[in-house]
């Protein structure tokens, strides 16, 4: 038993070094992009996404939410794509384009969840960054 759990925190140790590689980043990237056009791609997109901005890969993450918000707008994750590519942006120090990303998602998601964090960010960067 002891051995299994060695084994399985071994395997977690060494999936979390290859996600941090940037060739298995592009590879699922370009992977996901040659299969743009089955059922599982604009998840696949996001998800890619989500990992990026999970391992602090802001500069990625941002390039692949904006490919996922041209291909599939609609899709149920765009709003939380929209608002973590504002935060990607803020991340990157490309404040003024934060800016318009974080009033842009409260102007399309006045409802969402996510929207008071957004307005918090936004009122944050227009006191700085006038």
């Amino acid at each position: 038993m002891i051995r299994l759990f060695k084994f399985i925190i071994f395997l977690i140790i060494v999936l979390a070094i290859l996600s941090l590689l940037p060739t298995s980043l592009n590879w699922a990237d370009t992977f996901i992009q040659k299969n743009f056009d089955k059922p599982w791609a604009a998840t696949a997109y996001y998800q890619l996404g989500n990992h990026c901005y999970r391992v602090l890969k802001f500069q990625k993450a941002l390039e692949i939410y904006e490919r996922a918000l041209r291909k599939f707008p609609r899709h149920r994750m765009a709003p939380l794509a929209r608002f973590r590519r504002a935060v990607c942006l803020e991340k990157l120090k490309r404040y003024r384009q934060a800016i318009r990303a974080y009033k842009d998602f409260v102007d399309r998601y006045p409802d969402h969840y996510l929207t008071p964090q957004a307005e918090n960010s936004l009122k944050k960067l227009k006191e700085i960054y006038k």
